[in-house]
C-alpha cells in the first residue's frame, strides 16, 4: 500500500515535475510580458504594444491549458494508484448495484453458484438468472441463517416476512433441477445457527461480497447488504482465499441440510393453504434434517 507522502513527492513519483517546471516558466514569461507591456515606451509604440498584448494574451491561454492538463494528469495518477492498491489487496471493482453485477456474472454461468444469506430478498430477484444457469449445468450450494435460529434474531430480530422467499427460491431451484434431469442431491442447502457477516455469492470462479448492515429502512426494517456496496474479488488473491474458505467453513459447521424429497408436496400446500408466517417457518423447517 502507498504511504500518504507530500504533494511534491507524489508529483515527482508520477513523473509530472517537468510539466510543473514548464508551467512555472509559462507563468514567469506571462508576468514578464505584462510588466514589459506596461512600460510607457512600449505602450507608445503601436507595433511593440500590439506584439506584447498578443504575447501575454496567448500565454494566458497556454498557462490555463497547462495547469488544467497538469491537474488532470495528477488526478488520473492518483486514481490509478488507488485502483492499484485495491487490486493488490484483492478487490477487482466496487459495485453499487449488486443485482446487476450478479446478473452479468450469471449470464454465462455453467458450473456452480454459491449463495449465503438470511432473507434471500436479492436471491429471489435472481431466480430467472439462476434457473437459466442451472439449465446450462450449474450446481447450486447455499448456506443460510434461517429465521428459526437464534442467530437470525440477533441480526434481524422478529422483523420482516421472509418465508415466502424461502419457498419461492428453493422451489424454483428444485423445479429447474428436475426439468433438466439433475439429482437434487447435487444441490446442497445448509442451515447454520451462526451470524453471517458478509453477503457472499460465488458464480463459477467469480466471488462477489459485501458487509451486512444494521441500518434500518422503512420496508424491511434493516438495510439490505446490496444497498450499501459490494465488491468482486481478484482470483488467486489472499482475500479471495479467505472469503472462499469462510463459505466452506460455514457449510462444514452447519447443523441442518435441506431435504429435497419433501419440497414438491410442501410447496403445493404452501400455495393452497393460508399459513401465517410462523406456520410457514415451522412447515419449511420440517424439510430440514439434522447433519450428523
Amino acid at each position: 500500500m502507498h504511504k500518504d507522502h507530500g504533494i511534491w513527492f507524489r508529483i515527482k513519483a508520477y513523473h509530472l515535475h517537468t510539466q510543473v517546471y514548464v508551467t512555472c516558466l509559462m507563468v514567469f514569461i506571462f508576468v514578464v510580458s505584462i510588466v514589459v507591456y506596461c512600460i510607457p515606451a512600449v505602450r507608445q509604440s503601436e507595433v511593440l504594444s500590439n506584439l506584447m498584448l498578443a504575447l501575454f494574451t496567448s500565454l494566458l491561454v497556454t498557462v490555463f491549458t497547462t495547469i488544467a492538463d497538469l491537474y488532470i494528469s495528477y488526478k488520473n495518477h492518483r486514481s490509478e494508484e488507488y485502483l492499484e492498491d485495491m487490486h493488490q489487496y484483492g478487490i477487482a471493482s466496487l459495485h453499487r448495484d449488486k443485482k446487476r453485477a450478479l446478473q452479468n456474472m450469471l449470464s454465462d454461468c455453467d458450473k456452480s453458484i454459491w449463495i449465503s444469506g438470511y432473507r434471500l430478498i436479492l436471491t429471489r430477484d435472481l431466480i430467472p438468472d439462476i434457473e437459466a444457469a442451472i439449465g446450462r449445468g450449474a450446481r447450486v450450494k447455499a448456506v443460510i441463517c434461517p429465521p428459526w435460529n437464534e442467530a437470525y434474531g440477533m441480526v434481524y430480530g422478529d422483523s420482516g416476512k421472509v418465508m415466502d422467499n424461502y419457498f419461492t427460491v428453493f422451489h424454483a431451484i428444485y423445479r429447474a433441477c428436475m426439468e433438466h434431469g439433475f439429482s437434487p442431491a447435487e444441490f446442497q442447502v445448509y442451515f447454520i445457527n451462526k451470524p453471517i457477516f458478509s453477503d457472499t455469492y460465488r458464480v463459477d470462479q467469480n466471488l462477489i461480497t459485501g458487509p451486512y448492515m444494521h441500518n434500518r429502512d422503512r420496508e424491511f426494517k434493516r438495510l439490505m447488504a446490496k444497498d450499501f456496496f459490494s465488491y468482486d474479488i481478484v482470483r488467486q488473491s489472499s482475500l479471495y482465499a479467505a472469503v472462499n474458505d469462510e463459505f466452506a467453513t460455514l457449510c462444514d459447521e452447519a447443523e441442518e441440510i435441506l431435504d429435497w424429497s419433501l419440497m414438491e408436496e410442501l410447496y403445493q400446500r404452501f400455495e393452497k393453504e393460508d399459513w401465517t408466517e410462523a406456520q410457514k417457518r415451522d412447515e419449511f423447517h420440517k424439510m430440514c434434517k439434522k447433519i450428523k
